[in-house]
């Protein structure tokens, strides 16, 4: 499975476990391991965003790399 995919994944199921734990009739054990559930799934969450903005800078940093690499465009005297 995709990374992205997996986030989704796992974002929907934290929206789950949220939805679940609003709900007046869970009992005390169950609350506990969904809560756990839940900061497991945040943790992954934050990871995949800090991998994705990483990406981001490196590819920002290539890009602006190579901008400064490119040859000046040179003016014609009209």
């Amino acid at each position: 499975m995709k990374e992205k995919e997996k986030l989704k994944t796992a974002l929907q199921r934290l929206e789950k476990i949220v939805e679940e734990l609003n709900r007046k009739d869970i009992d005390v054990e169950q609350g506990l391991e969904k809560f756990r559930e839940g900061v497991e799934l945040i943790k992954f969450c934050r990871s995949q965003l800090q991998k994705a903005e990483n990406e981001f800078i490196q590819l920002k940093n290539e890009l602006e790399q190579i901008h400064e690499e490119e040859p000046e465009p040179q003016q014609q005297d009209e």
